[in-house]
């Protein structure tokens, strides 16, 4: 495979971000334009991604790019008002604080102007930085691609993905003196193997803030036998089955709970956590999954990975959503936490979570099995109804169907139409939890089998 492109220069990783002093006097001379009354606060947020990407095992681009985004928003209110803008110049500053302004004062018969507390700032010490990411050069980012593509390439299968590493700051500053600053770095690995003559595809993928966690070449080995494995796939009938998740199938579900995990919609009746018995009230102390499943966060957590502060500058704690299948909290902000709880608080919702497991193996899983579905990962995952968490979706890259303790062999994918919360109130056995991917936030969840899960018709997604 030929590099017939031009890759980017190197950069320094000490030049790679706006420092703590270059943000905070760009929220200076932000607020030195403010014309009009109230408070305003200010965000500086500077990214940089490097990646490369390949498609029918030859590379088709790579990229080194760094992109800055001020945030001017009103200080406080009911609905916060924000402008953004890519530049930090005075003029273009001005410009956006003008447009704040205006929002506000059209909009102030609409806001609750009574200013909050200053903010806690009492940051947990989190791990979020990586040297390892953000020295991993271009060109070694293109020579791992071509190594990863040529014993694909050799098979006479057929390799797409990307590989791509990033860092980034978050930052905040209020007129009131609060600051907030934090750097951290991201990486992914996302391959996918198909072999055109026989329909057979095989995936894998990982995420993870510190580039030297992922092995590559372990991932590029398994969509390889993914896909060699899922040839030729023949079609079973729809129907409910036993299915065992593998961790990527497990997390994919578990995106459409943890979206829900807010306070103040379930309380005005919205999602699948307000309680219909009750109105004006959510399900929190009521027991909605199985008994053995945990879901919490905690910033400190070093297989996590985030900031220690949330999008809007609140400080992140601990949190424990669901013990032991009962819900035990939801998320809310902190002007919520001012007038309910008489607490300066905000109990933030990060992407970050981990789930409880348990002992199992897959292959014990597998192996305990009559009849049932090997599934690799779910696509497309929509919500049909927000009170049940009816949700479709169909699987991808890679299904099996399970005969008597054994995988017999490849099926076409199903369409599934089924509620998360039913399927994680139906498992028989849980195994290791372990880190998945996950670009939105990191995920660590295991492996699961679970009883009587809907799929409901064949579709030809490979």
């Amino acid at each position: 495979m030929l590099l017939d492109l031009l890759l980017p220069t190197r950069r320094p990783p000490d030049e790679l971000l706006l420092s703590r002093e270059a943000c905070r006097d760009i929220a200076a001379r932000t607020f030195r334009l403010r014309r009009g009354p109230g408070e305003l606060r200010v965000g500086v947020q500077n990214s940089w991604r490097g990646t490369v990407r390949w498609g029918r095992n030859r590379i088709t681009g790579a990229a080194d790019r760094r992109a800055i985004v001020v945030l001017v928003q009103s200080a406080y209110g009911i609905s916060r008002w924000e402008v953004t803008t890519s530049r930090t110049d005075d003029e273009g500053l001005g410009l956006a604080v003008d447009d704040v302004e205006r929002l506000m004062q059209d909009g102030y018969a609409f806001e609750d102007t009574d200013p909050l507390p200053p903010r806690r700032t009492d940051f947990p010490r989190t791990v979020v930085w990586s040297d390892a990411t953000v020295r991993f050069a271009p060109d070694q980012r293109a020579g791992l691609a071509e190594r990863l593509v040529q014993p694909v390439a050799a098979a006479g299968l057929s390799s797409a993905g990307y590989l791509s590493v990033g860092a980034d700051v978050e930052s905040w500053f209020g007129q009131d003196g609060e600051a907030s600053y934090c750097t951290r770095t991201s990486s992914e690995c996302s391959l996918t193997v198909r072999d055109a003559k026989s329909n057979g595809s095989g995936w894998a993928a990982a995420s993870s803030y510190d580039w030297s966690r992922l092995d590559p070449e372990a991932l590029a080995a398994r969509a390889r036998t993914k896909c060699e494995t899922s040839r030729q796939p023949s079609a079973v009938e729809p129907g409910r089955y036993t299915v065992v998740l593998e961790p990527q199938a497990v997390g994919d579900l578990l995106e459409l709970v943890v979206d829900y995990l807010y306070r103040e919609p379930a309380e005005q009746g919205f999602g699948p956590f307000a309680d219909p018995k009750r109105p004006g009230f959510s399900k929190l102390g009521q027991r909605l999954l199985d008994s053995r499943i945990d879901l919490t966060f905690d910033p400190v957590d070093p297989e996590l990975g985030v900031c220690p502060f949330d999008s809007q500058g609140e400080p992140l704690t601990p949190a424990k959503w669901f013990q032991h299948g009962v819900l035990t909290a939801l998320a809310y902000g902190r002007r919520y936490g001012v007038n309910n709880f008489n607490r300066n608080q905000a109990l933030p919702f990060t992407p970050a979570i981990r789930m409880s497991g348990g002992s199992s193996t897959v292959d014990e899983m597998i192996a305990s099995t009559r009849r049932g579905l090997l599934v690799t990962r779910f696509s497309g995952a929509t919500v049909l109804d927000h009170t049940s968490l009816l949700s479709t979706g169909h699987t991808r890259d890679g299904l099996w169907l399970i005969e008597n303790g054994k995988v017999t062999r490849p099926v076409k994918n199903f369409r599934f139409t089924d509620s998360p919360l039913f399927l994680f109130n139906s498992v028989e056995s849980l195994g290791t939890p372990v880190p998945v991917f996950r670009p939105r936030g990191p995920m660590i969840v295991p492996p699961l089998k679970a009883s009587s899960f809907n799929f409901t018709r064949l579709v030809d997604a490979v």
